[in-house]
């Protein structure tokens, strides 16, 4: 299964941390893996400036005159198109689509500092939907009440396993669906894993395993 559809809204893991949400509104996030006739974008989001994140050359295969990008000064600085900067605890509205960043860093790790990027809240067709950007489990994640979370669970730059399990739990999303693994060095893991260790500690939340597009 590629995608999932709440309400109106189609969500379609494109592999990585990508994902496109749908419901006539087109919005991309961190579009590092992108179909080789992709979908023209209404909202491009990139999360923070790492290369598989501020995907700049795919981003540009996607944006119309009209598109709306949200992004990190550091990710803008290496776009060369109109970009709006935003960080956690500010929120924008495009195309009926309320986006809200919030918090996303690592706790142990050098590679994400907070600050540097951020997860995102889309609220679109009546759906809330996080997705955690490149971070471990925090307290921010607590209050957030998606319907649907997209967590990393591929370790070594964010949460892994173990962490996204006591995350989702303390999240209380429907769905939660893991990304951000079996695509770059270090992030092999299996996401049955994850999804039988939830199940034990949460068994009320239904994870869904997408296969990349």
């Amino acid at each position: 299964m590629k995608g999932i559809k709440i309400k109106d809204v189609e969500i379609i893991w494109l592999g990585h941390s990508s994902f496109k949400f749908n419901n006539s509104t087109v919005v991309y996030i961190d579009p590092f893996v992108l179909p080789e006739k992709a979908e023209k974008a209404d909202i491009i989001i990139m999360t923070h400036e790492h290369f598989d994140h501020c995907a700049v050359k795919n981003a540009e295969k996607i944006i119309k005159d009209s598109t709306v990008v949200f992004t990190t000064k550091g990710c803008a600085d290496k776009c060369g198109f109109d970009t709006e900067v935003i960080g956690a605890g500010e929120s924008r509205e495009a195309y009926n689509v309320k986006i809200e960043a919030v918090e996303a860093y690592n706790t142990d790790k050098p590679f994400h500092p907070r600050g540097f990027g951020f997860g995102v809240i889309v609220e679109m067709g009546g759906v809330r939907i996080y997705h955690a950007g490149d971070s471990d489990f925090i307290p921010e994640m607590e209050n957030l009440r998606p319907d649907l979370a997209l967590l990393p669970i591929g370790g070594k730059y964010t949460m892994d396993i173990r962490e996204a399990v006591e995350a989702a739990a303390k999240i209380r999303a429907k769905i939660t669906i893991p990304m951000h693994y079996n695509y770059i060095d270090d992030t092999k893991v299996k996401p049955e894993k994850f999804r039988e260790s939830l199940s034990e500690k949460a068994p009320d939340i239904q994870v869904i395993i997408l296969s990349p597009l």
